[in-house]
């Protein structure tokens, strides 16, 4: 940043700076968010228990997750959108030069987390180490050309899909960074302007245009084309586009609010009462209730689904038609709840900011008491740090399931083969599933751009990225 106050584009342009509001309350949604993935990703190698001590887990909780799942890749995808354009909203991609440099450390960040994750996840999984399967000349090629990054675009291709699965959506997501020079000044320029009426409705046309590529998909076809759309990144810019038009939207609640306390502090007699009439209704007043609503809402829906569970059907069930059902389909079905909840969390932390720093004090003056204490809860240190580790514990959390496995195995401590089923006990069963989530964590720790292995990593490929 210059002296002036005034941020120097790439190209030589300047232009006025927004003020930097870290959103360290949105680390901390992150942390949750990625938690729940991570469960689900962990209880899922619960398929191998056969008993009926563990059935709790195996499937009622599995279930659940699995379904939750789907909905929170849609999530980050909002979010994603939301966090690109509030750091990169002062900024102009109007160059290829500028545009060239944003992709070339955008990529820098990314790439050496994914290519080593995903060799080392085929490395274990082939026979030569813990596979239980062998991989057919197909499958070596299609994993060895998802190093190049198109593979997203090609998964109707029986057989295509990645042998480290958790990396699908971080693909999709890829291929959204790279269109977002394209996407930020016409996205700006549509919601920009306007009122929370016609936001509304520009979201709900989003999202209805975000829920016609699940109408295609039948019980015929299910089976190639499904994760062909899930994957498909043209189809996720509406998503995409949503978290972007969110952070205009709050960005300019933020505007309005910094007017509304200039014009208050006029306004103020000489004992320093306020002598203006307050201010209407905002929709920033239900910030700390709007997270709390759709998360409860998605909360009956997933009991409501588990309590309503097809007999006889597990909740990795290839038969998706009769198992899950037509809703399941829709991926992008709750992305209003995903939005009420982002925006509610990042009203948060704007309404925290103030002359004297961010603290809980302002965030109770400007939308009450819940509101502060919620943001206090988010912004909890070990939240918010290890909301940070999202990308690590994705591309990693494969690979460390067979080396969970392995070590169980190795050490004779409950489990005698990762590829056939056994018998659980209730107590073994929710061990296994916490083992995994906390060693995904322990990766996680070791891998991020700080940790003992990861920062050396990120530090070369720094020093060797161009300036």
């Amino acid at each position: 940043m210059s002296g002036n106050g005034y941020e120097p584009i790439g190209n030589g342009k300047s232009k006025k700076a927004a003020e930097r509001i870290e959103l360290d309350a949105v680390s901390g949604l992150r942390f949750f968010a990625t938690l729940c993935l991570v469960s689900g990703r962990a209880i899922e190698n619960l398929w191998m228990d056969s008993g009926t001590d563990g059935q709790f887990f195996n499937l009622t909780l599995c279930t659940g997750l699995h379904l939750l799942a789907k909905d929170v890749v849609s999530f980050y995808y909002i979010l994603s959108g939301f966090t690109m354009t509030w750091g990169y909203i002062s900024r102009d991609f109007d160059s290829h030069e500028v545009r060239w440099r944003y992709w070339v450390r955008r990529f820098a960040r990314f790439y050496p987390d994914f290519a080593i994750s995903s060799v080392v996840t085929f490395a274990l999984k082939t026979t030569y180490m813990f596979g239980c399967h062998e991989f057919g000349l197909a499958k070596w090629i299609f994993s060895g050309t998802s190093l190049l990054l198109f593979s997203a675009w090609y998964r109707f291709i029986p057989g295509s899909g990645y042998v480290n699965g958790p990396v699908w959506f971080i693909v999709t997501l890829f291929w959204l960074w790279v269109f977002f020079p394209f996407l930020l000044e016409p996205v700006k320029n549509a919601f920009r302007t306007g009122g929370w009426g016609m936001f509304v409705a520009k979201i709900l046309l989003l999202w209805v245009l975000s829920l016609v590529p699940w109408t295609f998909i039948s019980e015929d076809n299910e089976g190639w084309i499904r994760w062909g759309l899930r994957s498909f990144p043209l189809l996720r810019i509406p998503e995409f586009v949503m978290g972007m038009a969110l952070a205009i939207r709050v960005d300019n609640d933020k505007e309005e609010e910094d007017m509304e306390e200039e014009e208050r502090s006029k306004g103020k007699g000489e004992e320093g009462e306020d002598k203006r009439p307050a201010s209407s209704f905002h929709p920033r007043l239900l910030a700390p209730f709007l997270p709390i609503l759709a998360v409860a809402t998605t909360v009956t829906y997933y009991v409501y689904r588990v309590a309503t569970w097809p007999e006889g059907c597990t909740c990795l069930d290839w038969r998706f038609w009769a198992c899950f059902g037509r809703m399941e389909v829709f991926d992008t079905r709750f992305a209003p709840l995903s939005l009420m909840v982002i925006y509610g969390v990042t009203t948060l932390d704007v309404c925290a900011r103030g002359p004297n720093g961010t603290t809980m004090a302002n965030v109770r003056e400007r939308i009450g008491l819940f509101g502060a204490y919620l943001w206090r809860f988010f912004t909890f240190a070990p939240f918010v740090k290890l909301g940070t580790w999202g990308l690590p514990i994705f591309l990693y959390q494969a690979a460390v399931n067979v080396l969970t496995q392995a070590f169980l195995m190795d050490l004779h401590l409950g489990l005698e083969s990762r590829c056939a089923t056994q018998d659980f006990t209730f107590w073994y069963a929710f061990g296994f599933w916490i083992f995994h989530v906390c060693n995904a964590y322990l990766a996680a720790f070791l891998m991020n751009s700080d940790g003992p292995i990861g920062q050396p990593i990120h530090n070369f490929v720094k020093s060797i990225t161009p300036k």
